[in-house]
């Protein structure tokens, strides 16, 4: 979503996609969740269906979720010291399996070791300041 919402971070994934295409993938427990956030944000249900097969069939591939992926997010949930979501664990478990690098913004995931799994933080979103 910082990609298409150009939002901080939005650049490093660009970049990411650019340099490596077809490189870059979404976990298959993350695919719903775009799916909803494009529905969301775009009132007209043919584009963000085109929107969605866009980054789901020309510039992404998916990692599956396997008993690969299930085993490597009980190793990713067993060495967080502190509570993983049990999505946020499928997604890395997705990512470790696949040797592949977690991109991602979520305070749940920073909590993941770097010895478990590379990762790469993305800025928080910018919040509108509150007028005083």
């Amino acid at each position: 979503m910082a990609h298409f919402l150009a939002e901080p971070g939005g650049e490093s994934v660009a970049e990411l996609l650019a340099r490596s295409p077809g490189a870059v993938a979404l976990a298959a427990p993350g695919w719903p969740e775009l799916e909803r956030r494009l529905d969301e944000l775009i009132p007209e249900p043919a584009e963000a269906a085109r929107i969605f097969r866009h980054y789901t069939e020309s510039l992404c591939t998916m990692v599956p979720l396997d008993e690969a992926a299930a085993r490597a997010a009980i190793r990713v949930r067993h060495a967080c010291p502190t509570r993983l979501p049990l999505v946020d664990a499928l997604i890395a478990g997705c990512a470790m399996a696949a040797g592949l690098t977690l991109v991602h913004r979520d305070p749940h995931l920073d909590a993941i070791p770097a010895a478990v799994l590379a990762v790469l933080r993305l800025p928080d979103k910018l919040r509108p300041r509150r007028r005083t």
